[in-house]
């Protein structure tokens, strides 16, 4: 709304600005009519005099006394009228750098939870912040510069899949356990998913204490990590855990796009498309993977992932059991 009203703004002082141009012209070319012959034999020529004479004719009448001649007549409303055009010049620029920083910031605060981690984004709050109250001989090379951060900024966005993995009632699992036992064996798991995540290209990981959060290129690279998990967890629990009870995990996966710091950790990126893997994880069965439909359906082998009926988030959820 801001920017529409300074755009008005802009507009009407830019008219302002050429109609007092367009004023000095025709004060210009009265002072040359003289000159020029059969001039006034042109009817619209005849109608730019009249319309000088009487601009002078006002000008003498509510400023001026009639002993002013008619060459300092026209001299005054030259001045009067470059003066009131400068002014309107810069009012009109004034303007147009507030819609645009308006508009700028309106797109900043669409990134900001995107991109609140970003030093690039730090960067250009600082650069629009600057534009608002730089001169308007600076202004031009910090727009410059603004708008190249802001295509940085924009070239990190891209489509990403994502793994929500949490061990099923871990708190239970550790009643009556020694310890030294749980760490050993928590430690081991996560050397485990670990080796698995590494195996299929995840691009970067974040734990919580028993669970992990995994981003990946390809909704098949997810899909892959997940079974690969759930499917050795029979040799985890047979050979190498020492808790009596045996590990079973819940997945939930998403994929869409978005803006990705490849600087940020990923606990520090926050999106939509992230909370929704998490939200799919939390609902899924033992040792099942929920897979959002918009993450299925550009898959070209579904082997064993089925409609679940579910709906989460409001979307349609698919379901691979082992």
């Amino acid at each position: 709304m801001q920017k529409i009203l300074f755009t008005l703004l802009k507009l009407i002082a830019k008219t302002c600005y050429l109609t007092l141009l367009a004023l000095i012209v025709i004060v210009l070319f009265s002072v040359a009519a003289p000159y020029i012959k059969n001039i006034k034999s042109h009817s619209y020529i005849h109608d730019i005099l009249n319309y000088e004479q009487w601009l002078r004719t006002q000008l003498r009448a509510y400023i001026l006394t009639d002993s002013v001649g008619k060459g300092w007549q026209r001299l005054i409303l030259i001045v009067v009228a470059f003066i009131s055009a400068h002014i309107f010049s810069r009012i009109a620029d004034y303007f147009s750098t507030l819609a645009s920083y308006h508009q700028y910031k309106s797109e900043l605060n669409n990134l900001k939870e995107k991109l609140s981690n970003s030093e690039s984004y730090a960067s250009l709050g600082n650069k629009l912040e600057e534009l608002k109250s730089s001169s308007k001989k600076d202004r031009e090379g910090l727009l410059k510069e603004f708008l190249s951060l802001k295509k940085e900024l924009d070239s990190s966005g891209r489509e990403l899949a994502f793994l929500s993995i949490d061990v099923v009632g871990s708190t239970e699992m550790k009643q009556g356990e020694e310890p030294t036992v749980i760490e050993y064996d928590f430690k081991m798991y996560r050397h485990f998913v670990e080796e698995i995540l590494s195996k299929h290209n995840c691009i970067k990981a974040t734990w919580t204490p028993d669970g992990v959060m995994c981003c990946f290129a390809t909704v098949d690279e997810t899909i892959l990590t997940a079974k690969g998990i759930i499917n050795g967890l029979d040799d985890f629990n047979r050979n190498i855990k020492n808790m009596k009870s045996d590990f079973r995990v819940r997945c939930g996966i998403n994929s869409g796009f978005l803006y990705f710091d490849e600087s940020a950790p990923l606990e520090q990126i926050s999106d939509r498309v992230i909370d929704i893997a998490g939200h799919m994880q939390k609902y899924a069965q033992p040792n099942t993977i929920n897979i959002a439909k918009s993450s299925v359906e550009p898959l070209v082998a579904r082997d064993g992932i089925q409609p679940s009926g579910k709906e989460i988030d409001g979307y349609e959820v698919y379901e691979w059991k082992k």
